[in-house]
């Protein structure tokens, strides 16, 4: 009886042995395909999409801020004499490039 129960113990060993490599196999097989699939998608040039809403979101940022310099470049060149003297903007000086 004592036999039997060792050939068990050693079936049931082998077993969750087997299972144990086909789970770490199987995250072997998932980190492979997903870096193929990651450098696939690099040599196209396709993005993510948390890379592209980040992209996006700076689009937005960058739209409203050229928005609210555009207005204050049309205020400017309604009464550049009036806002020169109510923002007194400062002019470069000789060492300094203006644009």
């Amino acid at each position: 009886m004592q036999s039997r129960n060792q050939v068990i113990d050693d079936v049931a060993r082998l077993v969750t042995n087997a299972l144990g490599l086909a789970q770490n196999a199987s995250g072997e097989i998932e980190n492979a395909v997903m870096s193929l699939l990651d450098r696939y998608l690099a040599e196209r040039g396709l993005v993510t999409r948390e890379e592209f809403e980040a992209s996006q979101l700076s689009l937005e940022k960058a739209l409203t801020e050229i928005n609210e310099l555009r207005k204050s470049l049309e205020e400017f060149q309604k009464d550049p004499k009036t806002n020169a003297r109510s923002k007194k903007i400062k002019k470069p000086s000789s060492g300094e490039e203006s644009f």
